[in-house]
């Protein structure tokens, strides 16, 4: 699977020229986002010496202060955009918020935190042409050489707070990223900075999934719980509606995610992204399991088989709020679907 252009950046007939040369400049611009190199590690201070992986699609970040770690390689960014093309076919969309309105009329700034490789940026910038877009990660796998015209990526950590003004953003969005902070982070520093660059009236989404597997086995269980890490997903809701500047009602949407070949190309797919991140820090999770490297690449061998023969599964969740200014509460139409 990879990228297509929208059908409004096709279906062009008197541009050409210039539709040929944004093509170009796309393909080079994810060529130069698939070659990144970098391979930056930090220590998980929460377990010593040992280092987490968040797993159930969650990715594995860089960044002073932060509790994960990035392995940044080509293979590491190729996985972000299975991992992209799979919760958008599980969600059939790439956002719960009510904002496709606002940008298609134009003129919306978007921000999304955690941008990763930039997949779901270049995305949304494709479908809506007159809006900007902001992507800000830890770590640089995206590409700043070559950026679209409405695209711009930085190198921030949020737990340093933000580089911009009050009330800058329509739309705010953070996926995947839960695991990256504590609770009390979550509740002192994340969520009221992005409240902060959220414009009164302006929508915030959160996309994250759950860390806790249905239908387990022991393989499962065992590597779960060498991750530690602790379930921050279910404290969001409460904790932006104790935020007195966001509209009272969170939305909240669920999607159960099912493992192994039996559930289709989505389940297959969701199994091999988990068993690549597993595998991708494979020497700081063996050592912190006392496992030899065989004993660990036949642990994560018995991963992939055992969530088959256990059809187990997982949940992924999309918060909705809105920030409290002029523009009224919209309606949404939210359907909760297992």
């Amino acid at each position: 699977m990879g990228h297509r252009l929208s059908k409004n950046v096709v279906s062009s007939n008197n541009n050409n020229k210039k539709l040929k040369s944004k093509v170009d400049k796309r393909k080079k611009f994810r060529s130069l986002r698939s070659n990144s190199n970098e391979q930056v590690l930090t220590i998980d201070e929460s377990i010593n010496e040992a280092w987490r992986f968040t797993g159930s699609g969650k990715r594995i970040h860089y960044a002073k202060n932060s509790k994960l770690l990035n392995n940044a390689t080509t293979e590491e960014v190729e996985r972000l955009q299975k991992q992209h093309w799979f919760f958008k076919r599980i969600w059939q969309s790439n956002y719960s918020a009510p904002v496709e309105e606002k940008l298609k009329a134009g003129g919306a700034k978007v921000l999304d935190i955690g941008c990763g490789s930039g997949t779901w940026i270049i995305e949304m910038a494709e479908m809506y042409e007159q809006s900007s877009f902001t992507g800000v990660d830890f770590s640089t796998i995206f590409s700043q050489e070559m950026e679209p015209a409405n695209v711009k990526f930085l190198q921030t950590n949020i737990l340093d707070n933000l580089p911009f003004l009050d009330d800058t953003f329509d739309f705010v969005r953070m996926g995947l990223l839960i695991t990256a902070f504590t609770a009390t982070e979550l509740k002192e520093k994340v969520i009221p900075e992005i409240v902060r660059v959220t414009k009164p009236g302006g929508w915030i989404e959160f996309m994250e999934s759950d860390i806790q597997y249905f239908n387990e086995g022991p393989t499962t269980v065992r590597l779960s719980n060498a991750r530690i890490s602790d379930p921050l997903n279910s404290y969001i809701p409460k904790i932006m509606e104790d935020n007195e500047k966001i509209q009272k009602g969170i939305q909240t949407e669920e999607k159960t995610c099912f493992l192994g070949k039996w559930a289709g190309d989505l389940g297959k797919m969701a199994v091999e992204d988990i068993a690549n991140g597993w595998t991708a820090i494979k020497a700081p999770l063996s050592k912190a399991m006392k496992l030899k490297s065989q004993e660990y690449d036949e642990l994560v061998a018995t991963f992939s088989k055992e969530v088959e023969q256990n059809r187990t599964s997982f949940k992924t969740w999309r918060f909705v709020a809105q920030k409290i200014g002029s523009t009224s509460t919209s309606d949404i139409t939210v359907t909760t679907t297992d």
